[in-house]
């Protein structure tokens, strides 16, 4: 719940900030600005909090025949799989945080069309590695190394 509530913190922070510098810009005014806090509450905020109010799948398992049970790797917000997608929703706001800027100064950039293509590949990596359950085996234990010929 704590990473939920500062994606909450994150959006109104991303939405402040758009107001004061939009209230600095002598009356001229971008869409992209004002509706940059979207990408974090609706990217982050709303399917973290849904996430975890579903069950996780398979939370528990049996290890061996002593009876203990340790958590499973495999829950439904595994961080490893939702990384992209959070790097993508990121480079999404960024992108539009940075439209919004030139477009106040009326100016425009080369750069505004990589921001969207990078941060909806990076959204699209994330939904098929959370869909298709993919994990990246980082987190390795020794033990686990040792016993690998």
């Amino acid at each position: 719940m704590k990473k939920t509530l500062s994606y909450l913190f994150l959006s109104l922070f991303v939405l402040v900030f758009g107001q004061i510098y939009e209230h600095f810009s002598h009356g001229v005014y971008s869409n992209y600005m004002i509706f940059a806090f979207l990408f974090p509450l609706l990217g982050l905020f709303l399917p973290n909090f849904l996430l975890r109010l579903l069950p996780k799948k398979g939370a528990e398992k049996s290890k061996g025949n002593n009876g203990e049970k340790e958590r499973s790797s495999g829950s439904v917000t595994d961080e490893k799989n939702f990384s992209f997608w959070k790097w993508g929703i990121a480079t999404l706001t960024v992108g539009s945080l940075y439209k919004g800027i030139l477009e106040i100064y009326g100016t425009s950039s080369h750069l505004e069309l990589s921001y969207l293509i990078v941060g909806c590949g990076f959204c699209l990596l994330g939904c098929i590695l959370f869909f298709t359950g993919v994990k990246r085996e980082e987190n390795i234990s020794t033990s686990q190394r040792k016993a690998a010929p």
